[in-house]
């Protein structure tokens, strides 16, 4: 709308244009950044979930000072 005004009143159209460009680039970049974060977290969360069901650990057992393997969810 700023364009258009200057575009009738005559003076400062580029000037106006430039900031109307800018503003809708910080816009955009802005939405960008967001899902580009957004993904980066979903792959993540997703790495973490699939690292509890497959980590393994150790026990000590109580006799001879043996270790059995189990589940890390099952500690």
């Amino acid at each position: 709308m700023l364009v258009i005004r200057d575009a009738i009143g005559g003076a400062g159209v580029l000037f106006s244009t430039q900031i109307v460009f800018w503003l809708w680039f910080t816009v955009l970049f802005a939405n960008f950044a967001e899902v580009v974060a957004e993904g980066r977290g979903k792959t993540h969360a997703r790495h973490l979930r699939s690292m509890r069901t497959q980590t393994k650990a150790r026990r000590l057992t109580s006799d001879n000072g043996t270790y059995e393997s189990i589940r890390a969810e099952d500690l």
